[in-house]
């Protein structure tokens, strides 16, 4: 496959995911306003409003690995298989795929620890636990949890703690990038949410960490729109180009 197919391929993938993420983003905040549960995005605890988000990204990835066939693995040298003791090669990875869940679910613990203290330290109230732990666990869902799917609690440890790493195709590569660019907007988002709190409206929403809760979410949509406009006009400007050639 030339680079101008993975390009057109890539191209395509980056607008079904930004489509995808905006019409599932969309639905969650209208579901948030149909059933007047906006002010429990700060209940983790009392509220399950906050577990749509993880199956969103579930969905997702599903959708993404399912049509795309993506190769997230590190670029390594397969072994060749010898046919022989299946009985401990299944005990073996049988293991290995606890190892992974158990991994991926203290990486999920680190990954919302580090929020909620990023959190504390740029003025979160001290006494609001639980607000605090609901605006660390959307933070992490949004950002480290589709990484985590894609890559797999190791690889998502090292990249975390590196620079760079390289997948196994081009197209995986790609939509690394596109998760991490969405990290951004959702950083942002929720930093940028925080000029409501000290505004004197009295307004209910303004209560924390709603404003933030809110504000990492439209900063992924935000993003998502950036991407798929961004996207098109780079599809119908080399189409154009290939045209007039």
């Amino acid at each position: 496959m030339d680079a101008l197919q993975q390009s057109i391929i890539a191209s395509k993938m980056f607008i079904n995911i930004s489509v995808l993420s905006i019409a599932l983003n969309s639905s969650f905040f209208g579901y948030l306003l149909y059933s007047n549960r906006l002010y429990d995005v700060g209940k983790c605890c009392s509220s399950f409003v906050l577990l749509i988000l993880p199956l969103s990204e579930i969905l997702k990835h599903l959708y993404i690995k399912r049509t795309f066939q993506l190769e997230a693995g590190p670029k390594t040298t397969a072994q060749p298989s010898t046919g022989r003791g299946s009985g401990a090669s299944n005990a073996k990875a049988t293991k290995a795929r606890w190892s992974e869940w158990f991994g991926s679910v203290v990486l999920f613990a680190l990954a919302t620890l580090f929020y909620a203290f990023i959190c504390v330290v740029v003025g979160a109230p001290l006494d609001q636990y639980e607000e605090t732990l609901s605006l660390a666990v959307t933070l992490t869902t949004v950002t480290i949890f589709p990484i985590m799917l894609l890559l797999g609690q190791s690889q998502t440890y090292q990249l975390l703690l590196s620079e760079t790493l390289e997948l196994k195709s081009p197209l995986a590569n790609s939509y690394l990038n596109l998760l991490k660019n969405n990290c951004i907007g959702v950083i942002l988002g929720a930093w940028g949410a925080s000029v409501v709190a000290p505004l004197d409206w009295d307004r209910p929403w303004q209560v924390y960490p709603i404003p933030n809760v809110v504000g990492s979410i439209g900063g992924l949509f935000g993003m998502n729109v950036f991407n798929l406009l961004s996207t098109a006009y780079i599809s119908m400007y080399r189409n154009r180009r290939s045209k007039a050639q």
